[in-house]
């Protein structure tokens, strides 16, 4: 067993209580962070769809208290600088777009006025940040690794209940607990659609494994059963093509990272992920394509997701710095009839289909709810340009540098940004979760 250096800490009568406190808080933090289909979207929108918002005067205050003890910012990391340097290039990208519109005469898209979503949609921003420092701070409080292990562990175990849960009460599953009333057919745990669903699994089995180094021997190997039962639990009984999709392309890249047969650990690492891409083209292929051909004949949400990445494309063609969180509005509804052109030339001449199902995306010329690219990474590339490309290729080097040695962190790391093609980034928590415990973790690492 590895010796935890900071389990003195706990030891101490005088610290018990208030790690317990701290455990138990953190176990509520994570609680909230995986669930997203928050019934308070109904009320205030998108931003609602999580929890965490609420939390936000008790990050502020946290922050004002922070300061005024020790009179300067405290627990910064370059991921918290990166964020930081980006929202004020997005505040001021987003002031002069929005200024540019109101000196055309344009003030509102639909119902929206252009300054009240820029600023709401900064508002996502800012959140995220808080949160980072937030779990940064938190993590520190916590003395011991084997504690910071059995909050996690125990916030899995409730997933991988409610996971039984919904698979013995579909499609009406937790139905309360969620947002809408309707039917739902897959497996989505605490979140709107089961697309959502993978980062979640993977970031919370990913830190499960890493902190079970802190464990015993037999502890460990039960704590490695446990995550292998609960991620092929969810691998076998999910409907979500892009989480399919995004493994296999993970396998591949962990497969080039671990080519370097110089090293047992490695060579062992790569028949394991051999043997996953066999498990995964002989199981799993053949429906991932056939829900993919019967997507492009008969639903939408392929068509939606193209369209508004061609959309994004388009937009920072033509504004390569951006166009702020605000007047996108005006710019996405601008580019939406050529969008459509241009897939349904690449839908006929690919696949033969002569005519399109576009109909989610023509809603959007007609509406300003829920506006926007499918992928956070677009997403935020719509927002600001070529410096937000520049921001998630710094933030990934860095994650990446920090994580390469690590045979659980890189591939989960890898899955994760992979995933920033998939999901939005708004109010996935857990995703920002992950990084922050990526640079927490190996810090704290180099120090001891």
């Amino acid at each position: 067993m590895r010796k935890d250096p900071a389990m003195s800490g706990v030891m101490d009568g005088k610290t018990g209580g208030n790690q317990l406190l701290w455990a138990l808080y953190l176990v509520f933090l994570l609680l909230l962070t995986v669930y997203q289909d928050f019934p308070l979207v109904n009320v205030i929108g998108e931003i609602g769809r999580s929890p965490i918002i609420l939390l936000l005067p008790l990050f502020v205050a946290c922050e004002a208290a922070l300061l005024a003890k020790h009179k300067r910012v405290m627990h910064g990391s370059r991921l918290q600088r990166y964020l930081l340097v980006f929202i004020v290039y997005l505040s001021l990208i987003s002031v002069a777009y929005v200024l540019a519109q109101f000196l055309q005469g344009s003030y509102s898209f639909g119902q929206e006025n252009l300054l009240g979503k820029a600023v709401k949609v900064l508002t996502y921003f800012v959140l995220i940040l808080l949160y980072v420092r937030h779990m940064q701070l938190l993590f520190t409080k916590i003395a011991s690794r084997r504690v910071l292990y059995a909050c996690f562990f125990a916030v899995v175990a409730l997933l991988a209940v409610i996971m039984a849960a919904e698979l013995a009460s579909i499609p009406n599953a937790l139905a309360p607990l969620h947002a809408g009333s309707q039917p739902y057919w897959r497996v989505r745990l605490l979140t709107s659609e089961s697309s959502t669903t993978g980062t979640i699994v993977v970031v919370y089995s990913a830190i499960i494994v890493y902190l079970s180094r802190y464990l015993s021997g037999p502890a460990k190997a039960l704590s490695f059963a446990f995550v292998a039962g609960f991620f092929l639990f969810y691998l076998f009984v999910t409907g979500s093509k892009g989480f399919l999709i995004v493994v296999l392309l993970t396998i591949v890249v962990t497969m080039a990272k671990f080519l370097d047969f110089r090293k047992k650990r490695n060579f062992l690492l790569l028949i394991a992920a051999v043997g996953a891409m066999y498990l995964f083209v002989t199981h799993f292929s053949a429906g991932v394509l056939g829900s993919l051909s019967n997507d492009i004949e008969n639903y939408t949400s392929s068509y939606t997701r193209m369209g508004t990445i061609l959309i994004a494309l388009a937009t920072v063609a033509h504004h390569p710095l951006g166009v702020g969180t605000g007047a996108y509005l005006m710019y996405f509804n601008q580019y939406v009839d050529g969008a459509i052109g241009v897939m349904s030339r690449f839908y006929y001449d690919t696949f033969g289909i002569g005519q399109i199902n576009a109909g989610e995306l023509l809603q959007y010329s007609d509406t300003d709810r829920n506006v926007g690219v499918k992928s956070g990474f677009f997403q935020w590339v719509m927002f600001g340009g070529i410096a937000a490309v520049v921001f998630f290729y710094q933030l990934a080097a860095n994650l990446l540098r920090k994580a390469k040695t690590s045979s659980i962190l890189f591939p989960a790391l890898i899955f994760v940004l992979l995933s920033l093609l998939f999901v939005a980034l708004e109010i996935k928590y857990e995703i920002w979760l992950f990084f922050a415990f990526i640079s927490y973790a190996t810090t704290r690492r180099a120090e001891t």
